[in-house]
Parts: structure tokens; sequence; C-alpha cells
């Protein structure tokens, strides 16, 4: 499944909430940086990146058909590069997923999920 209509939505919501300065993971938008790790070279992007109040922000789609510990070592990462930034992570969730990311989040205390 793909996420484009999903990071679309997020937008939309980000941009009512008064963020702005968008770096998205589609067409039309200019890329998120790619984070790599050391031990296996696997590299992770977040869905999208957007400013508010001077402070970088990061949002993950999270959908159930992903790989679960694809998704959760994303989601810890962003969680960490959020933190560091005192700023936040958030989780977008379609239709459907919501239960499955407020789970995700619940389980490590991670982040703010947002229902799209």
């Amino acid at each position: 499944m793909s996420k484009a209509k999903h990071i679309e939505k997020s937008i939309a919501w980000a941009k009512a909430k008064g963020f702005s300065n968008f770096k998205a993971d589609i067409d039309g938008f200019e890329s998120p940086i790619n984070f790599t790790r050391s031990s296996d070279n696997s590299g992770f992007k977040p869905d999208l990146t957007a400013v508010a109040g001077n402070r970088k922000h990061y949002f993950h789609v999270v959908l159930k058909g992903e790989e679960v510990k694809d998704t959760l070592v994303q989601i810890q990462l962003f969680h960490q590069l959020a933190k560091a930034k005192d700023s936040k992570l958030f989780l977008m969730a379609p239709t459907g997923n919501l239960k499955y990311a407020k789970d995700i989040s619940n389980q490590f205390e991670l982040a703010e999920v947002v229902r799209i």
C-alpha cells in the first residue's frame, strides 16, 4: 500500500496546525534526510518533516501491513531525534490503523498519535 495519499493528508493536517517548511517522501516536495545505520547500512527516512516554533518535527505514517520490527526501529530512531531537538514525533494513523498506532505509542511511550 502506498503511503503517498496518507502523507498528503498528514501535510494537510500539519498545515492546519501551523506547520511550515515541509519535506516529504512524495513527489513535489524536497525529500527528508535519510539516516543510515552503520552496523548494516540500513536507511531510514521520515515520511514527513515540518517546522513549527523554530523546531523540526517528525511525522511517520503507521500502517498495519508494514514489517513491525522495521516500523518500531524507525519510530524509535525518529523519537530519539525529536527528543534531542526538543521537538515531537507524530504517528499519523489513517482510518483502520488508529488502534495499532496507539498500541505502538503506548508500548514505548514514544509519540503523539494523530488520526488522519
